[in-house]
């Protein structure tokens, strides 16, 4: 069992690592983040997993999200997602991206 105190270690490096970083979409497209939490809530089916929910402002010029790549304010990518969404002049998508942390032997 990982210890609470390193999984909240963890957490707050991760936060750090993100806030003033970007989300690239479609690796051409870099978009600020405008928020960053740590999910306070459990994540189905992962033990001892971390929950970020990233929010970027809304690009008119993607009509089609086929990647995301969370990056930090140095460029360094910290999770990356493949998906097919297609975006509606009236939505707007929070991404999650959720890590787990695991113990060595």
């Amino acid at each position: 069992m990982i210890a609470q105190s390193y999984l909240q270690t963890v957490r707050d490096d991760l936060l750090a690592r993100v806030t003033g970083g970007d989300i690239l979409l479609n690796d051409t497209v870099s978009v600020p983040v405008r928020a960053v939490a740590i999910s306070s809530h459990p994540v189905a089916g992962m033990q001892d997993a971390i929950a970020l929910q990233v929010s970027a402002q809304y690009v008119a010029s993607v009509p089609v999200i086929t990647s995301a790549k969370l990056r930090t304010s140095t460029g360094a990518v910290v999770a990356e997602k493949t998906a097919a969404i297609e975006m509606d002049g009236a939505q707007f998508v929070d991404l999650t991206f959720v890590f787990e942390v695991k113990g060595g032997a």
